[in-house]
């Protein structure tokens, strides 16, 4: 991130998927650690830090689809200052979709080459 930020990020990040917590509890499905990985090395210290075993990895798949939308959910509407202003925002984009979606409909037709007068007929 710092190599193309040109400076200008200001990132935080926040461990949400897969948490410390989740490889204590031998819960998830582990495998082993490729040590040979040039990034293993702050694997390793951050897995002390945390003090799990840094030869055992869970990758995001072991955890179920619901609990991970959940805890990004979770975690997004955690950051939202404005809720009015969020509901907005989502409720502008749902329209913006349905309306790509309904003009992808009228290009496909176009496209097909049927007459404007069919168009009108089936809308």
């Amino acid at each position: 991130m710092e190599r193309y930020g040109n400076d200008g990020l200001d990132l935080e990040f926040r461990q949400i998927a897969i948490t410390a917590d989740d490889v204590r509890s031998s819960r998830l499905t582990t495998h082993d650690v490729n040590t040979r990985d040039v990034n293993f090395a702050r694997y390793r210290e951050e897995c002390l830090r945390e003090g799990i075993d840094p030869h055992t990895a869970i990758e995001v798949e072991a955890l179920r689809p619901g609990l991970l939308r959940q805890r990004l959910g979770d975690t997004i509407e955690g950051l939202v200052d404005d809720v009015r202003q969020w509901n907005i925002e989502f409720r502008t984009e749902d329209a913006e979709r349905e309306l790509l979606r309904s003009l992808q409909v009228v290009a496909k037709k176009i496209v097909r080459g049927e007459s404007s007068a069919e168009n009108a007929q089936d809308e």
